[in-house]
């Protein structure tokens, strides 16, 4: 990659990485470690799995809904399994919805290290 710092101190990269903030970029390479950006990807495809599988959380939530549905609304139940309360379903979807978020905001943090590569043009 051909690189030059202009006067302003921001870095002139060819694309298709375009220009980016000198300082940062050098900040980066000495703190970065991107195989960061590798385990954010293998944090979405856990999450993908989760959200893929049809018996798990749509079908709970659909669950919830038909218990709720019959508890507040006085509705007819529409599920046939009494393994499980509808407080119970609703923490164990509250915990795989917290396992969900947990991995999204660690692939947030992986890169929001990166955010120093914008420039200030202005």
């Amino acid at each position: 990659m051909t690189q030059r710092t202009n006067r302003t101190g921001l870095a002139d990269a060819t694309p298709p990485l375009g220009g980016v903030d000198a300082i940062g970029l050098q900040q980066l390479r000495t703190t970065f470690d991107t195989t960061q950006l590798l385990r954010a990807v293998d944090d979405l495809d856990t999450i993908c799995a989760l959200v893929a599988d049809p018996d798990e959380l749509r079908t709970d939530l659909l669950r919830l809904h038909g218990m709720a549905h019959a508890l507040i609304n006085g509705g007819a139940i529409s599920t046939t399994s009494v393994d499980e309360t509808i407080a119970e379903l609703a923490v164990d979807i509250e915990a795989e919805l917290d396992d969900m978020s947990a991995l999204l905001l660690a692939i947030r943090q992986r890169i929001r290290p990166l955010l120093a590569l914008i420039r200030d043009d202005g």
